[in-house]
């Protein structure tokens, strides 16, 4: 019985090493995608506050990403990378009164820093959910508006405008099948990027990303 015990002890010790050897502790990839943003916008004015939810706007996201392994008998990585990502939103209001459409794009430089668990599944196949924090800055865009038979052209980003800083919670989960990499991600912001005083908008988007690791 004790050698019984001793050889699955043995046993059980060897796989946990063939695992950990198994471990990449550096993984590199390429990423694009599709983003799904909107803003939301809340204004204050004579001790009233009105929210509005824009209309989803379609964008990309493109870039690289690197995962290096932080413990070697255990699959957590820490991610992050860098990428372009265009964000931004549609809005309209039509009465008989007023008709006003806005289309708004903001181009930002984005930085993750997430953790995330390589649970393998099957052969070449691992989920891979992540958790963490985003920080962009902006680059450009423009903000467009249609009122009745007047058009404005103005640039996203300035003192009328939005701030270029944003941050937020990054939220998701990964899969990769072999080298292919699917995912899907949530993008709540955090920061005020109104340069309004009475107004607050927040950056809120979904990405749905391919990619492949080297």
């Amino acid at each position: 019985m004790r050698k019984i015990v001793l050889t699955i002890i043995g046993l059980f010790v060897i796989s946990a090493i063939a695992s950990a050897q198994e471990l990449k502790k550096d993984i590199f990839g390429i990423r694009a995608g599709l983003n799904l943003s909107h803003v939301t916008l809340s204004e204050s004015a004579y001790g009233m506050s009105i929210n509005i939810e824009t209309d989803s706007k379609a964008s990309f996201h493109a870039g690289f990403s690197y995962q290096r392994l932080l413990i070697p008998t255990t699959p957590l990585y820490l991610e992050t990378g860098f990428y372009f990502s265009q964000k931004g939103f549609k809005y309209s209001l039509a009465s008989e009164d007023i008709d006003i459409t806005l289309n708004s794009t903001a181009m930002y430089l984005q930085i993750p820093v997430l953790l995330n668990y390589h649970f393998a599944v099957a052969n070449n196949i691992i989920i891979q959910p992540f958790a963490g924090l985003y920080l962009s800055y902006g680059i450009g865009g423009k903000t467009r508006m249609n009122l009745g038979n007047n058009k404005i052209s103005e640039n996203t980003f300035g003192d009328d405008g939005y701030i270029r800083i944003d941050a937020g919670i990054r939220l998701g989960v990964g899969a990769t099948f072999d080298k292919i990499y699917l995912g899907i991600g949530y993008e709540p912001g955090l920061i005020n990027i109104s340069n309004e005083s009475d107004i607050t908008a927040k950056n809120t988007n979904w990405a749905f990303t391919v990619g492949y690791n080297f």
